[in-house]
């Protein structure tokens, strides 16, 4: 209970800190100006101490505390529906009031919301909606009541101040005498209120009602009746509110379902369609459209029903409104019959909305059953999933996920919780919930120029745009052609057929495109070069380019058959404070005399910083590079002649995943060991074939991974971040030599490969739109501008220097120019030529944090960091940590798990993920290692309050603590 006083206290300190709206307010309760009231408030809250029946605080989040005052959470034991208007003055109120009265009428209890009020006090629609349901207590908040002139009369707590001498509350939060738009009034008048502060107070007010009414004292309600809650928005969808953020996304979070109002004046068919349509791209669920059109003769209603009927939603016709005067609005005669004409359609609509909360509470509680009976889930043995361990996820916003938490007891409706998606769902959320209607924009934009169309032979713009964002961005100074396709699997299997092709002509096998027909029939099958612990997808081609492991075992793929020389790489990880090389056990691999070529000592005392491990100019010259070398060659040299004397398939190409192995661990290879690797082919010629599907565009902290190596790649891949996260997209992007190596004079002679729906557009519009975002310095802010004098350029003002925007735009402007221009000139100038020559300069040896070469154009882009290297040096020296990795986007923990054999079969993190719940964080291990994963565009400190609970949990499993303890 101490615990749940403490949250309740921060978030009354973090939460309403500002706002208004409008109301009169009836209460005398004493106002909170100091902590030691809110104390003494919380230890007496009815809240509290009443006998819940089912309360929202008791709703299940998989350990028995939940974070219910999480902006955005809300309970489902109490209907809540969001009033929308199609433009200003369409008539919300008198609907919110309609509503109401119906309420009133059917002895429901009734919360009335209006956040955000501006012409406050004169116009108060919580006011007016009280005067009309009638025996309603209006009250405002404490940022209203500054611009009503009475803030003694203020409350933060209408319902609980209220006490059970009411059953109907009608609210005002934020207000502003001014009647102008919110961000208007905020700009004449000042007292600005944050969206956060904004969306907490909502979340509280509605905790409050849920709890009061769901939970209530004996006799309270005599019929049990779960209420019903309006929030009101002000002005139409689109409209800004106090911070200047559209409210249709500034709401988002909470997803309320909507009532949207229509606008019945001429020209009201088209605003109303409009907000019908911007709602249903931003996910509401439109409930019901309310046309107050009664004989105004324009025949909007009719129009506008023929519209939605065709999305499923239904339409309600009503009188056309009054004309409300502020100074008589609550007492006016042609209001009041209004109300009465319309109470039988109001009542029809109240129970509609009951009728359709209760099915969703309904498919909410169901989905685990329908689930396990129909779906074939990924990765998962369902014999061992339990019906609540099935998480429902009833929506996303940004980087949370909005999941349904049932009721403790099993018998209440349950609630919704926000939760940060821990998985940043499959390593492909790339955007914040602040950039991701831009995306939702961009999809619905191609899907309604193109739909879809084939592509052989054919261009459009959303693919020439995708290309583009490649070629300037993370496949710059190298990068000159893009071959799309659906996934990360299907893209390795085309690149490693791309690099089969280049061996061959490279090697001289296939001496030109006249003889290569003849010549096919006397190539050689091949292998290639890989790490030990890579993934490189499922598909059967990608499988045979990995070392044999739980993926690949005969229950999982029959026709394995490893087409690969395997080495184990040596990793790096922070262990007990230090980062520190930790090399393999039984050498580079099994089998050969690898006698001198690893056990160096400098790298194992390791060093304080990650950027020292990633610092060329003095760990090229290591004596730890030259044992590397020296492995590698040998390792080469011996597969070289097996192929001569044994006739053993010869090593064709480097494969592998760039620095950061995803699924075999989250295991951050040494980066000079990949260097190391990457040099030594390009000087045999093979050709280089990165993996980046999970680690490139900005997942570790550079627009492509390559960069951090500070070697240029023949061939890489792309996705997940791709498309920030909206649709499943990726692409092979290669030099000009390996598409030459494709060339002849017949279609034999090209690469046969692709499906249905290569160059989707919509998913190319999308991945232009990311890669455009990643890179603008006003949505990303955590991009930084590396300038060629070691000097830093940050975006926005988060800790460092600050250059205006416009001047960090002109920088990447300048850059991307001459990047798409010295690739056009390559291009002319027919292509990089053969051999795998690092014609392009990246090995220089200059580096700009974590080996970001800063030797294409004046400058490099890379992100600021995200885990505090502080907190994760602390979180290091836990004891039941064995190591942590924090690079870009990825913090990963390897949990001890007391056995010593961790692996992806290992439970040992799974107590830990469920107790993150409570912390608001929904998580999916890799076996012993827990991960987190944020977006390039997430705020930092969002990271820092992530890592705090990381290390609370995990401390506490090596102390054996409950939460009671803390």
């Amino acid at each position: 209970m101490a615990a749940l006083r403490g949250r309740r206290l921060a978030h009354l300190l973090v939460g309403p800190g500002g706002g208004g709206g409008g109301g009169f307010s009836f209460l005398t309760a004493g106002s909170m100006t100091n902590i030691t009231p809110m104390i003494n408030h919380l230890h007496h809250h009815p809240l509290q101490r009443v006998a819940r029946r089912r309360p929202y605080h008791s709703i299940h989040s998989g350990v028995g505390r939940t974070p219910v005052l999480a902006a955005g959470n809300l309970s489902l034991e109490t209907p809540v529906f969001c009033v929308w208007g199609a433009n200003t003055s369409v008539g919300k109120t008198l609907v919110s009031a309609g509503l109401a009265a119906s309420a009133r009428r059917q002895s429901k209890p009734m919360f009335y919301l209006k956040p955000v009020q501006t012409g406050f006090p004169d116009d108060s629609d919580a006011a007016f909606v009280g005067a009309k349901a009638g025996g309603t207590l209006v009250t405002m908040g404490e940022h209203a009541s500054v611009a009503a002139g009475t803030k003694a009369s203020a409350t933060e707590r209408p319902i609980a101040d209220g006490g059970a001498r009411y059953n109907f509350w009608s609210h005002t939060q934020f207000a502003w005498r001014q009647a102008v738009g919110p961000h208007m009034a905020v700009s004449e008048e000042g007292r600005a209120v944050s969206d956060a502060s904004l969306l907490a107070a909502i979340t509280e007010h509605l905790a409050q009602f849920a709890d009061y009414v769901a939970g209530s004292t004996p006799g309270f309600f005599d019929k049990g009746d779960s209420g019903v809650a309006l929030v009101e928005t002000a002005g139409g969808v689109c409209s800004p509110g106090p911070s200047g953020t559209l409210q249709c996304d500034l709401m988002r979070p909470l997803r309320l379902p909507a009532i949207l109002v229509g606008d019945a004046k001429l020209g009201g068919i088209s605003t109303t369609i409009t907000a019908m349509d911007v709602l249903a791209m931003r996910g509401y669920d439109v409930i019901a459209v309310v046309v107050p059109d009664g004989g105004g003769g324009l025949g909007n209603g009719e129009a506008i029903a023929r519209y939605a009927r065709t999305h499923g939603v239904p339409t309600v016709t009503l009188p056309r409104i009054p004309e409300r005067n502020i100074m008589t609005s609550c007492d006016g005669e042609d209001i009041r019959r209004w109300l009465v004409d319309g109470a039988e359609v109001f009542d029809d609509l109240l129970e509609r909305m009951m009728t359709w909360h209760n099915d969703r509470v309904t498919r909410l509680q169901a989905a685990p059953d329908v689930a396990r009976a129909k779906l074939w889930w990924p990765f998962t043995q369902h014999d061992m999933v339990a019906r609540e361990d099935v998480t429902v996820i009833d929506s996303r916003c940004g980087e949370d996920f909005g999941v349904y938490a049932p009721d403790v007891g099993g018998h209440g409706a349950g609630g919704l919780q926000l939760r940060f998606d821990g998985s940043a769902s499959w390593w492909t959320q790339g955007l914040s919930k602040e950039l991701q209607s831009r995306l939702v924009r961009a999809a619905a934009y191609a899907a309604g120029r193109w739909g879809h169309v084939m592509f052989p032979e054919n261009a459009h713009d959303a693919a020439l745009d995708a290309a583009s964002g490649l070629l300037n961005g993370a496949a710059r100074s190298w990068g000159q052609r893009v071959f799309f396709s659906d996934n990360g699997s299907t893209a390795m299997e085309v690149a490693v057929k791309m690099a089969i092709r280049t061996y061959y002509v490279r090697a001289g096998l296939i001496k030109g495109p006249e003889s290569a027909l003849e010549e096919a029939a006397n190539l050689p099958q091949v292998q290639v070069l890989a790490l030990d612990g890579s993934y490189h997808g499922d598909t059967l081609g990608t499988m045979d380019m990995q070392s044999p492991s739980v993926f690949t075992g005969p229950l999982q793929t029959p026709w394995y058959k490893p087409r690969g020389l395997f080495l184990t790489p040596p990793t790096l990880q922070m262990v007990k404070g230090r980062w520190v090389v930790r090399q393999p056990k039984h050498g580079v691999a099994r089998g050969l005399d690898d006698e001198g070529a690893w056990g160096a000592e400098e790298a194992t005392i390791g060093w304080p910083s990650r950027h020292e491990a990633f610092d060329w100019s003095t760990r090229d010259s290591s004596l730890l590079a030259d044992q590397y070398r020296a492995g590698v060659e040998q390792v080469l040299d011996a597969a070289a002649t097996a192929s001569l004397e044994r006739g053993a398939p010869p090593v064709a190409a480097l494969v592998m995943e760039t620095v950061l192995h995803g699924a075999g661990g989250m295991n951050l290879i040494d980066p000079l060991f990949q260097r190391t690797l990457i040099k030594v082919c390009k000087e045999r010629g093979l050709p280089v074939v990165l993996d980046e599907v999970f680690a490139g565009i900005w997942r570790l902290g550079a627009e492509g991974a390559w960069e951090l190596l500070g070697q240029t790649p023949d061939i890489a891949c792309y996705a997940k971040l791709f498309t920030g996260g909206l649709v499943p997209m990726a692409a092979t992007v290669t030099t000009e030599e390996v598409f030459d190596a494709f060339r002849g004079p017949t279609k034999q002679h090209a690469l046969l490969h692709g499906h249905s729906y290569t160059a989707y557009p919509v998913g190319c519009a999308v991945a232009a739109e990311a890669m455009k975002m990643y890179r603008d310095p006003q949505a990303n802010r955590n991009l930084i501008v590396a300038g060629a004098d070691g000097r830093d350029v940050y975006a926005t003002e988060r800790g460092g220097l600050r250059i205006g925007g416009n001047v960090v735009e002109a920088h990447i402007r300048k850059q991307n120019d001459e990047l798409a221009a010295a690739a056009e000139s390559r291009s002319n100038d027919g292509g990089i030529g053969g051999g795998g020559s690092d014609s392009d300069g990246s090995d220089s040896g200059g580096s700009g944090g974590d080996g970001c070469d800063r030797d294409h154009g004046e400058l490099s882009l890379r992100l600021r960091e995200f885990w505090d290297e502080v907190a994760v040096r602390e979180l290091s020296m836990l004891s039941n940590v064995k190591g942590v990795t924090a690079i870009g986007c990825v913090l990963a923990v390897e949990v001890d798990d007391g056995g010593g054999a961790g692996g992806y079969s290992s439970g040992a993190t799974r107590e830990i993920v469920v107790r993150l719940r409570a912390h608001s964080i929904q998580a999916r291990p890799l076996g012993n290692v827990l991960y987190l994963m944020c977006a390039p565009t997430t705020d930092p400190s969002k990271c820092h309050a992530l890592l705090r609970a990381v290390h609370r949990e995990i401390s506490a499993a090596a102390m054996g603590e409950d939460d009671d303890m803390w």
